[in-house]
Order: structure tokens, then C-alpha cells, then sequence
């Protein structure tokens, strides 16, 4: 690929993010390589030494001991991805999307919120994008992340339960496309009056009949958990 600045990014990994990234940069005509642990090890150091900008597309739990052992020293823009933990020496760019096994176009990619920990903007860890960002403290980034799990991988656990169920009825999952498409909009647009349903209306009888439906269920527990949080003066005798 054609370098179109001075900069020069190299991806570690080989998972969902460094595809993503690697496909981003692709389309913003960026020269960029790749390294991972399938690849000749004594390339790495090869690859390190042409880098501007090393990103790291590691899992959280692998981020800081390859840090130590093959980046640090050096003087290289080190970039990582994790939502949850910030290391003293890189700059943690969190996107705020789910990538899946396919791949988006220039225009989506480019909407992607970056939340930013280590530098003052986003340009300071990746100069090539020129995406919305937000900058927090080391310190807020746990709970930062927690939202995050809260509000998107609980979520699709619950929709992925939701759509088993439906399945197991001979409900089709196409059925539940444009109630869940609505729910999020209005959840989006007004999230303080978006929430419908019994826990709103107080209906007891309901939902002493959605519990009573799920007591052989794993997810009865978590159906109690929002009952508690939402409702604490819900009867429960």
C-alpha cells in the first residue's frame, strides 16, 4: 500500500478489531501492517522498527506483559483498544461499536465514537481518523466499561434469549425485528419515559405470571434483578 503521510501504523493481532482497524485504514488509503503470533517472530522487530504508531489489538488480559516485553523503550506512538484498563506508556482508544464478522463501509466507520484515555485527542493516537471522541480519566474507565457491558453485551444476551424463545413458539425472529429496532430508538431518543411494560404499570398479577413462567429458567434471576432495581416494593409473598 501507498504511505499518503509520515505516518506508518502497525496492527497487532489477528482478531474482530485488528480486522476492522486494518479494513478502516485500508479504506482511508493508509500504509499499515500486521503482525500476529502465526507470524515469524523475528519479524516483529522488523515491523516495530518502520511504525510510527503501534496499535494494539490484543485481549486486555495480553496488552501490558506484550508492552513490556516487546514496545517499551521505544519511541513509538503505542495505541491500545480496551475499554476497561489504562496503562502508563500507550494511549487507550476505545471504539465505541461491536464488530462483528463483517466488515463496514468508510462512511460508518468514520461515525465510530472513540473514547480516549492518555492523550487530549484522538489524532495524538490515531492522526488518520477524524472521529467523534471523548477523553476520560483513567479512573472513570471501569465504570466507563461497565456501562458499556450493561447496555450492549447484557443486552444482546437478552435479546439472543428473547429470539431462542420466540424461535422455540414458531415465532420467526423477523417478527421481533421492528419492536426491537423501536424499543432502542425510543430508548435513544427519551430514555427516562422509554420503558413500557408491567414493571411500569405496577401490574402485579403479570408479573407473578412472567416469574411463575419462568421458574425452571436460568434467566428467572436476572428478570427478579431488574423486578428489584426498578421495583424494590414489588410484593414478593
Amino acid at each position: 500500500m501507498k504511505a499518503t503521510n509520515t505516518h506508518s501504523y502497525l496492527i497487532i493481532g489477528s482478531g474482530r478489531v485488528a480486522r476492522h482497524l486494518g479494513y478502516y485504514l485500508h479504506l482511508l488509503d493508509q500504509h499499515f501492517e500486521t503482525w500476529d503470533r502465526s507470524q515469524d517472530p523475528h519479524a516483529l522487530g522488523r515491523k516495530v522498527a518502520k511504525a510510527s504508531h503501534v496499535l494494539l489489538a490484543l485481549s486486555d488480559s495480553a496488552l501490558l506483559g506484550f508492552f513490556r516485553q516487546h514496545l517499551a523503550g521505544h519511541d513509538k506512538t503505542v495505541v491500545h483498544f480496551s475499554g476497561a484498563h489504562h496503562f502508563d506508556g500507550m494511549i487507550a482508544a476505545h471504539p465505541l461499536m461491536t464488530f462483528g464478522p463483517e466488515l463496514y463501509d468508510l462512511e460508518f466507520y468514520k461515525k465510530i465514537h472513540f473514547v480516549v484515555t492518555g492523550a487530549a485527542t484522538l489524532q495524538e493516537a490515531l492522526p488518520v481518523f477524524t472521529n467523534p471522541f471523548s477523553v476520560l480519566s483513567a479512573q472513570e474507565k471501569s465504570l466507563y466499561h461497565a456501562y458499556c457491558v450493561l447496555g450492549g453485551n447484557f443486552v444482546t444476551l437478552l435479546i439472543s434469549k428473547m429470539l431462542q424463545g420466540f424461535s422455540e413458539m414458531g415465532i420467526p425472529a423477523e417478527a421481533a425485528s421492528l419492536y426491537l429496532e423501536k424499543v432502542l430508538a425510543n430508548t435513544v431518543n427519551n430514555p427516562a419515559q422509554a420503558l413500557t411494560g408491567p414493571l411500569v404499570r405496577k401490574d402485579i398479577e403479570t408479573v407473578k405470571a412472567n416469574l411463575q413462567a419462568l421458574s425452571q429458567d436460568s434467566y428467572r434471576p436476572i428478570y427478579e434483578a431488574f423486578l428489584k432495581t426498578h421495583w424494590p416494593e414489588y410484593p414478593r409473598k
